[in-house]
């Protein structure tokens, strides 16, 4: 056996060393995600239950992945128009959506035109929380409880408006006026900012909002709640009667509740990724505590679990929407 000059075996070792650190290179230049900022998109402006919630968790967010989180408020449209930005957005995990129930009862019904699918469009990554709801008034209206202003609409038929800026003020504001059959206005607002302002300053009667915002209201003595839709009366506001309490028929269960979603074919590693830290930071008891404050339950889950949830989400908005005969904007 001839043994090749050294010429030709160092030019052989050299060739199978370039070769074999060739091969590496690709995985040595494939930067680990995220390697810039991640932009969360909020379907509400800022001030609104979403955009207090969500700069809570984006704080330790930025730790936990090392880089930015810009908070992107695009309020409209009973939030179609932020969900149809993420839809449209680069499947690359750097833009994603902190959505609200709205992104199933939107295009169940809630709108008359909606250009994206809850299912089809969208990668899920994780459940967050959930909340309920109650009924306000301004604090210098002069009625102290439900019945009072029951009363008052039955007899002036067609002289109170009550406003929406969220989903639920929408969904649970028809419900009371089909319940109690009175003629009732209806004013729709882009967040729920802008109609607290027109409640305070008294052109509209009376509204539902989150427990975020009727309590810090409330605190400050601005607002007077009558009405709760949690199932039990809340420690936030124990003196307020629940729905079932009060005895009113034609109501649904329909807690409002946040989810993190992005654009259809996300890499799975951007979506583990997110799902891991949201889940750490959301269990974390001194996040949990703060959002308890407010009324805020966080119920992280898995992917899977987020898309069972929305698939059962969303047949439950088509049947109540049709239920409750609630016509699109």
């Amino acid at each position: 056996m001839k043994i090749a000059p050294l010429t030709l075996r160092y030019q052989l070792a050299r060739s199978a060393l370039l070769a074999a650190l060739t091969g590496l290179v690709p995985l040595a230049s494939q930067a680990q995600y995220p390697d810039r900022p991640v932009r969360m998109v909020l379907p509400f402006g800022p001030g609104s239950a979403t955009d207090t919630f969500l700069r809570i968790v984006a704080e330790p967010l930025n730790a936990a992945l090392g880089q930015t989180v810009v908070v992107d408020n695009r309020p409209g449209a009973m939030s179609a128009l932020a969900v149809e930005h993420v839809a449209k957005s680069a499947p690359d995990g750097y833009t994603v959506i902190a959505a609200t129930n709205s992104i199933v009862a939107t295009p169940a019904g809630i709108l008359r035109k909606v250009n994206y699918d809850p299912i089809r469009d969208f990668t899920p990554i994780t459940r967050l929380a959930g909340t309920s709801y109650v009924l306000i008034v301004a604090a210098e209206q002069p009625w102290k409880t439900l019945a009072d202003l029951i009363e008052y609409a039955r007899a002036n038929p067609g002289k109170l408006n009550y406003a929406s800026g969220n989903l639920g003020g929408l969904m649970y504001g028809g419900m009371l006026k089909n319940s109690i059959g009175v003629d009732m206005v209806h004013i729709s607002y882009k967040s729920t900012p802008p109609a607290l302002l027109e409640l305070l300053a008294g052109r509209v009667h009376w509204m539902f909002t989150d427990l975020v915002t009727a309590s810090s209201q409330a605190k400050a003595g601005k607002v007077r709640p009558l009405l709760a839709t949690a199932a039990q009366r809340t420690a936030m506001f124990p003196d307020v009667p629940t729905i079932a309490e009060t005895g009113i028929q034609g109501f649904a269960d329909m807690p409002a509740w946040w989810a993190l979603y992005g654009p259809a074919g996300m890499p799975k590693d951007a979506v583990e990724r997110l799902n891991r830290e949201f889940t750490t930071i959301l269990r974390r008891p001194d996040v949990r505590s703060r959002l308890a404050v407010m009324g805020i339950d966080a119920v992280p889950s898995t992917p899977q679990e987020l898309a069972n949830f929305t698939r059962e989400q969303s047949q439950s908005y088509i049947r109540l929407i049709k239920e409750f005969d609630i016509q699109p904007e």
